[in-house]
């Protein structure tokens, strides 16, 4: 049973990343770079504005909570990435299954970001004598910290571990909501649309913030072949083409590429999952860099079978949403779709041929 303590709600909607200031770096073309600010700096700006709370009347049990997440998010901010969430370590096992859990199913836009907090950190992160009361659990914690990109004044802070499951809003100093549940997964399974609700944009999205928000909400349905992650329609390009001036089938094959193109980023285990797919097929051969880098037609041929199924497999796939009606295309439309495909195959496979460092056939 979920309970909102302290606002009313308005009813509205492959691998775990960990501290890398290189990604963050990359994700973040499109955002404030505040990289060159000195930490020290950014502290000491805290603690006025903590003390400016207080005087301003706010509860100081809250203000001091807020300051010691601000705190932590500023020290980590060159490595949260837009539209993510990141782990602040590396994990075992069990708390990689607790964080993957978290990071497939949740609903970011590319404005926010998100860090998940194991025992080691959470456990540390103290609210104070005076405000033991924001401490939901103090023992084998496990929080999720989510915020605007460099705007800390809004913290969202989620409890999910099986004592007192939770969300707080903190907001300049002061408690804007807390929402209670009977079970971790409850509160994972709220959590993102808490998170648009209290988080919203500030500006207009940008054609690069479509692209991403669309993008990385397939890739990750794709790669857990899962149909029932959360999006909201109203930023999805594939949904709406027109945010981002396509057509429906420029964006269907926009976002089957770039799904291609991520799943294809390491092509040694494009190589070994080629292998596997083609192993009871007749008109195959096993795959090698080595082969490949020789030229050889036969090797060449058995990927590029790989690479074709594979694109009909997430085509298959996007289907499945019925988000596009295939059916309803026009002539025109249809044939665009049919040149499109071959096309897309071409340029996936020569991909993977550059990134083996084998010779690339001349173009047709």
């Amino acid at each position: 049973m979920k309970e909102n303590a302290a606002h009313t709600i308005p009813d509205e909607p492959a691998s775990d990343k960990t501290v890398s200031g290189a990604d963050a770096d990359s994700m973040a073309e499109n955002v404030p770079d505040e990289s060159a600010d000195n930490p020290a700096d950014k502290l000491n700006a805290l603690k006025k504005k903590s003390r400016a709370r207080r005087d301003a009347g706010r509860d100081p049990r809250t203000v001091s909570w807020q300051e010691n997440l601000e705190s932590l998010l500023i020290k980590i901010r060159k490595s949260l990435i837009p539209g993510e969430i990141i782990s602040t370590e590396s994990l075992d096992k069990e708390k990689k299954k607790i964080f993957d859990k978290v990071r497939i199913s949740l609903d970011l836009a590319p404005f926010v970001t998100a860090v998940f907090l194991p025992p080691a950190i959470a456990d540390d992160l103290k609210a104070g004598d005076n405000a033991r009361s924001f401490e939901r659990a103090s023992d084998n914690s496990y929080k999720i910290l989510v915020s605007r990109i460099h705007d800390y004044n809004r913290i969202l802070t989620a409890e999910i571990s099986a004592h007192n499951p939770g969300i707080d809003i903190l907001d300049d100093g002061s408690l804007l909501g807390c929402y209670n549940y009977s079970s971790p997964g409850e509160c994972i399974s709220d959590l993102s649309k808490i998170i648009w609700i209290h988080l919203k944009h500030i500006s207009t999205w940008s054609h690069e913030d479509y692209i991403r928000y669309t993008e990385s909400w397939f890739f990750r349905s794709a790669v857990n072949r899962m149909t029932d992650l959360p999006i909201n329609v109203n930023h999805s390009y594939i949904h709406h083409p027109v945010l981002i001036g396509l057509t429906p089938v420029k964006a269907v094959f926009r976002l089957i590429q770039s799904t291609m193109n991520r799943l294809c980023s390491d092509p040694v285990q494009v190589i070994t999952l080629a292998n596997d797919a083609n192993l009871y097929k007749s008109n195959t051969v096993e795959i090698s860099r080595d082969g490949l880098v020789r030229g050889d037609s036969q090797q060449q041929n058995s990927l590029r079978i790989y690479v074709d199924e594979k694109l009909l497999s997430l085509l298959k796939f996007l289907k499945g949403f019925d988000i596009i009606n295939f059916k309803s295309f026009s002539e025109a439309e249809q044939r665009e779709f049919k040149r499109s495909f071959p096309r897309l195959v071409e340029d996936i496979y020569r991909m993977l041929l550059k990134k083996i460092g084998a010779p690339v056939p001349e173009a047709e």
